[in-house]
C-alpha cells in the first residue's frame, strides 16, 4: 500500500513536467477542512422512500440574499434539480426534502449545492451562508445531521473577490475541500447496529469536481482511496483501496470486508491523487436502535 501511495505521487511529479505551468494554476489551493460560513454551502441528502432530509440555510448579511440550491444525483449525470429561496436578513429557511418530491426532485441520495444568486440568477460572491443537514432513517426511527460544508471564492491570485463578484471558476473560484487523510475515529460493532439494510451503518463518500464557466455547475468526480481498519484492540482488519465515484452509498462490511463484524474499530482514510478541482468528503452514520449518530470525518495528518 506504501508503495502504491509513492508510486501516485512519482507519478504526479512526473506529469507536472509535462503539462503546461499555466493549467495548474488555474485552480485555487484547497482547503483541508469545510469553512463554517462562505459562499456555498454542500450539503448531502438522502430523498429515497425510507428517509428524509431538512436543509437548513441561514444568512448572516444584513441584507437579503437569494440562493439556489442545486439538487444533484448519485452520479451527476442529469441537470440537476433547482429550487430557490430568499433569505431575509439574519434569517434562515428549512427545506423539507421530502416535500420537494412533489415538485420533480427524484427519489435519490445526493449532494446539494446552495450559492448565492444576483438579479438574474448568476452564482456570486455573498460570504453570507451558513447551515446544516438532518437526516431521519424512517426505517430504524434515528436520525444524524451534520453541518453543512461551506466554501468561499478567491481570484485567479488567491486574494478575496468584492462582494458580488461571479463566480466562474476561472477569474473567481470556489475553492475545493481535500484532505489527504480522513478519520473514523470510531465506530460500534456492526453486528450490534441495526441491519445494513435498512441503514444501520453507512460510510458515505461524496466526490466531484467544479465546472469552469457560467452558470455555476458540478460534474462527476472519482477518488481512490487507501483504506486501513482496525478492531478495538488494535488487530488490523483491512489494507485495501476503495473506489468512490459520485455520491456511494454504502457500509462498513463492504469497505472492510466481512471481518468488520464482530468488534468495535477504526478506519483511516487516505489518497494523494485528485484532479484540481475535485472537492472529496466522506460522512458516517449508524444507528443503534432509535440511537444514531453521524457526522463528516475529519481531515489527519499524512504521512508517507
Amino acid at each position: 500500500m506504501r508503495r502504491r501511495m509513492v508510486l501516485a505521487l512519482v507519478v504526479v511529479w512526473l506529469l507536472g513536467w509535462s503539462v503546461p505551468v499555466g493549467a495548474f494554476l488555474v485552480a485555487p489551493f484547497p482547503i483541508e477542512r469545510p469553512d463554517t460560513q462562505g459562499d456555498q454551502l454542500v450539503f448531502y441528502y438522502d430523498a429515497r422512500a425510507s428517509f428524509t432530509s431538512f436543509l437548513t440555510l441561514r444568512n448572516v448579511m444584513p441584507g437579503e440574499v437569494a440562493v439556489t440550491v442545486l439538487f444533484y444525483g448519485p452520479a451527476f449525470d442529469s441537470p440537476p434539480f433547482t429550487h430557490t429561496v430568499t433569505l431575509p436578513a439574519g434569517g434562515l429557511r428549512v427545506l423539507d426534502v421530502a416535500e420537494l418530491r412533489a415538485s420533480g426532485l427524484p427519489a435519490q441520495a445526493g449532494a446539494a449545492f446552495a450559492t448565492g444568486v444576483n438579479a438574474v440568477g448568476t452564482a456570486v460572491v455573498t460570504g453570507a451562508l451558513t447551515g446544516n443537514f438532518t437526516i431521519a432513517n424512517l426505517a430504524t426511527g434515528s436520525a444524524w445531521g451534520a453541518p453543512a460544508a461551506a466554501r468561499s471564492a478567491v481570484n485567479a491570485d488567491d486574494s478575496f473577490p468584492a462582494l458580488g463578484s461571479v463566480i466562474d471558476n476561472e477569474a473567481v473560484s470556489l475553492r475545493p475541500i481535500r484532505a489527504s487523510g480522513l478519520e473514523l475515529a470510531a465506530y460500534y460493532d456492526p453486528d450490534d447496529l441495526a441491519p445494513t439494510d435498512l441503514g444501520g451503518d453507512q460510510l458515505i463518500f461524496v466526490s466531484f469536481e467544479d465546472v469552469t464557466g457560467v452558470p455555476l455547475r458540478a460534474q462527476v468526480g472519482s477518488t481512490d482511496w487507501n483504506v486501513f481498519g482496525a478492531r478495538a484492540d488494535g488487530t488490523m482488519i483491512a489494507d485495501t483501496e476503495f473506489t468512490a465515484t459520485g455520491v456511494v452509498v454504502t457500509n462498513l462490511a463492504t469497505v472492510l470486508g466481512a471481518s468488520a463484524g464482530g468488534s468495535s474499530g477504526s478506519i483511516r482514510f487516505t489518497s494523494f491523487v485528485a484532479a484540481p478541482r475535485e472537492t472529496r468528503l466522506i460522512f458516517f452514520a449508524e444507528a443503534l436502535g432509535t440511537f444514531g449518530t453521524g457526522y463528516l470525518l475529519p481531515p489527519v495528518p499524512t504521512l508517507l
